[in-house]
């Protein structure tokens, strides 16, 4: 996602820098300094969002990190917990306790 907003954000700037650079073809290609503005404003506010996302993903990464981690876990200790309870008890009783196997 952000890879394609910084490109956009990179393709704006150029374009807006070759007309500023180059008045005539702005002109006779029926462009305006106030356009051209706007599209530098609204490329500005794009840059400034990318640059929180990039930002708060940085900080999100250690946090998925140890979800991910924690999942794993969480995952390992249930499949314990369920063959324990499978092998313990009869079928019937299963489904009291949160497990919806069949067999």
């Amino acid at each position: 996602m952000s890879k394609t907003i910084s490109e956009q954000v990179k393709k704006a700037e150029i374009l807006i820098s070759g007309l500023r650079n180059n008045v005539e073809i702005m002109k006779n290609a029926g462009l305006n300094e106030v356009l051209i503005s706007e599209l530098e404003a609204e490329n500005s506010v794009l840059n400034k969002q990318n640059q929180a996302l990039e930002q708060l993903l940085e900080e999100a990464r250690p946090i998925s990190k140890d979800a991910n981690r924690k999942l794993l876990e969480v995952r390992a200790k249930y499949q314990e917990i369920k063959k324990k309870v499978k092998l313990g008890t009869e079928p019937a009783k299963w489904e009291r306790v949160g497990i919806v196997d069949k067999r």
